[in-house]
């Protein structure tokens, strides 16, 4: 896993992981798609949360993508977004 915070942005990391990257819920550059930007401070990781919740939030969106690989439904809250 690798966790990317950008100088011009430090409270939206990017995340990126190894292993099937198949899901409906990826950026073009495979990097998770956890929350969007403009979501309110309940829906997305503040780095006041600190390093285990933005882990916490990691694994959460992997193991969904696990069930919508087997079954086809994302489980949990989503926003339509371009794959």
């Amino acid at each position: 896993m690798t966790i990317v915070f950008s100088t011009g942005s430090p409270e939206v990391p990017r995340v990126f992981v190894d292993g099937p990257t198949e899901s409906p819920h990826r950026y073009d550059g495979g990097e998770l798609c956890m929350w969007l930007p403009f979501d309110g401070p309940e829906q997305r990781w503040l780095r006041r949360d600190g390093a285990a919740a933005l882990l916490g939030h990691v694994i959460a969106h992997l193991v969904r993508e696990e069930w919508w690989r087997r079954t086809g439904e994302w489980v949990g809250n989503e926003a339509p977004h371009d794959t």
